[in-house]
């Protein structure tokens, strides 16, 4: 919900109408015409500040009945996402009815985000997780299981790449049975038209008028790879990495792990690493933080202080340009770090068309 959707503090001074006249005896006047448009006006103001609300038990309920039809009523998310709405319903029918001060409608966003954030995500839930991939995971990631999911946050913190969205699900797959690094680095080098093929298929989604720049730059690296490029690939993909996170990564972050305490002033490594390192081994993610852990866990890495490096380092790229920080190996993970990335800010960031109906 946008911050837009709660009312400012001058909203609530707002005069609705003309004051009514003093009681002048059994016998006055009344001004009728004047306190009926004072109803109007105080109905039409209160369904416009109540929409977002309605709304959102709307989306609850769409997201439980997803749930139930996947899985059936009897299982730990369906409860988890019912109690979810159970307690937003809680708070949201008192605003509804308008049985207290309208004042009181001013905390209700802030509160209602804290219940929808309550959902925790236990290890033993990501059978469930899986089983509705559709609401809580990159599409490419559909059918695996809990311990298919670890292997991929394993690998991305291991090998600094992120496998939400692209590659393909068989490539995927493939890399599980792999226990070296440079064995997954050689098995995506050996695929990469299918890579670059499924990164391009997939920035088709990302149409966000603030990343559609970045999307062409990225495209622009994908088509520099397939020409044999890839000192000049990598360096496109990074510099979009670096864009991405300066002009919305670090606020994403945030956002998405409101949780954590950042050191003041973090740069994009202590942003990614203390949103990484809240997690506890992901025990305390909730079911939306999930995805986005997924595509953090390559970019520490990818953001890491010093002068090596065994996985791509964006800073030494930039700073430090040698052959060693531009390897035949590094270009893939750069492009799917970048990718993931504008993948997930164009599904969170408002759309302008999405403002003006909230305005």
């Amino acid at each position: 919900m946008n911050s837009e959707d709660s009312p400012d503090a001058e909203d609530g001074d707002e005069d609705f109408g003309q004051e009514a006249e003093p009681h002048q005896g059994r016998g006055a006047n009344y001004d009728l015409s004047g306190f009926m448009e004072s109803i109007r006006q105080i109905s039409a103001w209160q369904d416009k500040m109540l929409e977002p609300t309605r709304r959102h038990i709307r989306q609850m309920e769409s997201t439980r009945r997803t749930i139930e039809s996947v899985m059936g009523p009897g299982n730990t998310a369906y409860q988890a996402a019912l109690n979810a709405q159970r307690h937003y319903q809680a708070i949201a029918e008192p605003i509804l009815a308008l049985q207290s001060d309208l004042r009181d409608i001013y905390d209700w966003h802030g509160r209602i985000s804290d219940v929808v954030r309550s959902v925790s995500l236990p290890r033993t839930l990501l059978d469930q997780l899986a089983a509705t991939a559709a609401l809580f995971l990159p599409g490419n990631l559909v059918g695996l299981d809990a311990e298919d999911l670890y292997t991929i946050l394993e690998m991305g913190e291991d090998d600094g790449l992120s496998l939400a969205w692209a590659p393909r699900a068989e490539i995927v797959k493939a890399l599980f049975p792999l226990e070296e690094r440079q064995e997954r680095y050689a098995l995506l080098g050996e695929r990469r038209g299918d890579v670059l093929h499924d990164v391009d298929a997939s920035l088709q989604s990302v149409t966000h008028p603030e990343l559609t720049g970045m999307v062409a730059i990225l495209s622009a690296a994908t088509r520099t790879a397939r020409a044999g490029f890839g000192e000049g690939a990598q360096a496109l993909a990074g510099n979009v990495l670096e864009t991405a996170m300066k002009k919305h990564g670090n606020a994403w972050t945030r956002r998405s792990f409101p949780q954590v305490t950042y050191p003041p002033r973090a740069g994009h490594h202590g942003t990614i690493g203390s949103a990484l390192g809240d997690a506890d081994d992901w025990g305390d993610l909730t079911l939306r933080q999930f995805k986005h852990y997924l595509v953090l866990a390559g970019m520490r890495n990818a953001f890491g202080p010093g002068a090596t490096q065994d996985t791509f380092n964006r800073h030494l790229g930039a700073h430090q340009a040698s052959p060693d920080a531009y390897r035949p190996e590094f270009v893939l993970p750069a492009i799917l770090l970048a990718h993931a990335l504008l993948r997930a800010l164009d599904q969170d960031l408002d759309r302008p068309d999405e403002e003006e109906d909230d305005a």
